[in-house]
């Protein structure tokens, strides 16, 4: 049986290499975050607190499995996009021609 926590997404501000987003697994996603934040979480994020990239945290699944996180992990490129409330983009209006 899988366990059940929550499962987090991380918007980085500026890219680190190719990545835009972290995703992870945390029992109390708000502490595990906080360690994050102080460079003791992921090597990831540490890099970014190294670089001066600075991130925030975008959303949470609450009682999800570490099988949901692999299969948020396992996205293709840019698809976290989708899910983070710092890239979702407002939707533009089209202009009309108008017609004679």
């Amino acid at each position: 049986m899988d366990t059940i926590g929550n499962v987090y997404l991380i918007h980085l501000d500026k890219p680190l290499a190719h990545a835009r987003h972290y995703v992870g697994f945390a029992y109390f996603p708000l502490r595990r975050f906080s360690h994050h934040l102080n460079g003791s979480g992921s090597r990831m994020l540490a890099a970014c607190i190294e670089r001066g990239i600075t991130f925030r945290l975008a959303r949470v699944w609450r009682k999800r499995t570490r099988r949901f996180e692999r299969r948020m992990k396992k996205r293709a490129f840019g698809s976290l996009q989708q899910y983070c409330k710092f890239c979702v983009a407002t939707p533009q209006r089209t202009l009309r021609r108008r017609t004679k």
